[in-house]
């Protein structure tokens, strides 16, 4: 009985060691339709990491699906993949873009905003390209059983994805929405890396994961069966980063220092729709509300700010012709605290008018105190690019000036701070700016109304986290229809108001400390994303012109 019990064992390890984990010629594993299948998983999998689904510890292994579709595919055939794969999540995580058919008149312009929709869905989609070659051409060079070869390839596919990530940030003005890393927002210990690396430096943590989880996997489909009785070192080098991200974000939040100055502000959000900022009948109807709920908020003692939401006024606040707002303004701070105001602004020169996205800051007299204006505009929504061609499918009549740079303002007092408009929160060198010139909080005034009722508002606030850590500075977020609150330099929220609620709320925030030394992040910017960047295209050249040598030899050859 033993001597027949060896000897099944000496079978099972022969077995074992000369089979494969899988049936890869099983016609379920063969079938065309499952590389389609798990590119749309992957894409499916990131959009639900996002505010609006919120699974975020999804994104740790959403991309897995696509590396194992791409695995083996042709170059042509790995790009178009990668390409649904980045369709598919692009057009789920901004589906609210598809609100804004609401938001204008005639099936023009209704048709307009959906095909605008899917072609910014489309073009972010072709940034998930080089990643797939990469996942493709590095599976056949490295990935295999050799530990070294194996993180060489995990190295390889965090640069790429990292670096086209990076890319999409700036290239043509830039589109900085949803990179992986703003998945982890909820999670503080793990983002406070963030002070080294900006959110790329999250990005790359997760995307390094899934290729661990890749190669782990893969070991049962392309290894051998005992593989699965073998430590999986990739696994755990996959884990390693991110488990150090962890310690870090813990040891950061438990040492925290103690601020002790104070500035105390209102947050005005008059919940009003966008089609009603649009109709002249209801400007007054604005001027009211901004009026009933600024007056009840100067009954709070202490007050050192009140901030009104992007444009917040129907017309100029500066206006020579039509003083109402003004007027409404000036009435109010007589009462004895200043007033952040969003307002439309512009300027005459030559005798040609300039319009601005402005912040205009007005003192206790009634009198300026400073003024900002936005410097990153929205194509489509503040400017129309090649104006000729496209402004006919626009409802864009006319475009805004860009304002020139960061505006420091005072308090009597208080710490100075600078105002970020709108999207203006989710670029982050313009933080890294103002912070460098000196300011010691942020606020962002935004009008989110457009893409109402839709989880665009929670994802807006989920990057505008990452610019306090980045820079180790607070913000006040003061939206029309939310969602407004305040982030402390470590990334908390404190929320008191629901979105789409009409009201006010009191936010205090601890400014950044006379002489703090400046982070990582704030002296270089994203210098880790450009230094991805150069790796990342570096890799992708290697690996190509590889690909072309094989060819070359194999044609002399034949």
């Amino acid at each position: 009985m033993i001597g027949s019990f060896k000897e099944m064992d000496k079978k099972r390890k022969a077995f074992d060691n000369g089979r494969p984990a899988f049936k890869l010629d099983h016609p379920v594993l063969k079938s065309p339709w499952l590389p389609i299948l798990g590119s749309i998983l992957s894409g499916v999998l990131l959009a639900l990491s996002f505010p609006g689904y919120g699974n975020a510890t999804l994104i740790y292994v959403a991309l897995v699906p696509l590396m194992f579709s791409v695995q083996s595919a042709s170059l042509k055939k790995a790009s178009w993949l990668a390409l649904l794969s980045g369709f598919v999540f692009f057009m789920m995580s901004l589906s609210w873009l598809g609100n804004l058919t609401g938001k204008v008149d005639g099936v023009g312009l209704q048709i307009s905003a959906l095909l605008g929709y899917a072609v910014l869905a489309l073009y972010c989609a072709l940034y998930f390209i080089p990643f797939g070659i990469t996942v493709s051409l590095g599976t056949k060079k490295w990935a295999g059983d050799n530990l070294r070869k194996n993180v060489r390839f995990m190295f390889a596919v965090t640069m790429v994805w990292v670096g086209s990530e990076y890319l999409r940030g700036f290239l043509f003005t830039g589109f900085p929405w949803n990179p992986l890393g703003v998945s982890q927002y909820a999670n503080p210990s793990i983002i406070q890396i963030a002070e080294w690396g900006g959110v790329s430096a999250v990005t790359a943590f997760i995307v390094w994961m899934n290729a661990g989880v890749f190669i782990t996997f893969r070991q049962y489909t392309h290894g051998n069966r005992s593989q699965k009785y073998k430590p999986h070192y990739e696994l755990m080098v996959g884990i390693v980063p991110v488990a150090l991200s962890v310690a870090h974000g813990m040891n950061v939040l438990l040492n925290r220092p103690q601020f002790f100055e104070a500035v105390k502000t209102v947050l005005v959000q008059p919940n009003i729709e966008q089609v009603a900022k649009w109709d002249d009948a209801m400007d007054q109807d604005i001027r009211d509300k901004l009026t009933q709920l600024t007056s009840a908020a100067e009954n709070i003692e202490g007050i050192d700010l009140i901030i009104w939401p992007e444009t917040a006024i129907p017309d100029f606040l500066r206006s020579t012709h039509n003083r109402t707002s003004y007027n409404m303004v000036d009435k109010l701070v007589q009462k004895g605290t200043p007033i952040l105001v969003g307002t439309m602004d512009y300027t005459i020169e030559d005798g040609r008018r300039t319009y601005f996205n402005s912040s205009i800051l007005v003192s206790t007299n009634g009198t300026e105190m400073g003024k900002y204006d936005k410097q990153h505009l929205v194509p489509f929504g503040e400017y129309v690019p090649f104006p000729g061609l496209m402004r006919k499918f626009t409802p864009i009549e006319l475009d805004f000036g860009h304002g020139q740079e960061s505006t420091l303002l005072s308090l009597p007092g208080k710490a100075s701070f600078s105002v970020l408009i709108c999207f203006e929160d989710i670029v982050s060198p313009l933080a890294v700016q103002a912070t460098r010139a000196g300011a010691r909080w942020l606020v962002n005034q935004t009008n989110d109304a457009w893409f109402d009722p839709s989880a665009q508002s929670e994802q807006h606030i989920a990057h505008a986290v990452f610019r306090c850590i980045e820079n180790r500075i607070p913000m006040v977020r003061c939206c029309n229809t939310g969602v407004s609150g305040a982030i402390d330099a470590y990334g908390n929220i404190d929320r008191k108001l629901k979105p789409r609620t009409e009201g006010f709320t009191v936010a205090t925030i601890a400014p950044r400390p006379v002489g703090m030394e400046q982070t990582f992040y704030t002296r270089n910017g994203n210098l880790f994303a450009k230094v991805s960047l150069l790796a990342g295209a570096t890799v992708f050249f290697v690996l190509r012109s590889n690909t072309w040598k094989r060819r070359r030899k194999k044609a002399e050859a034949e």
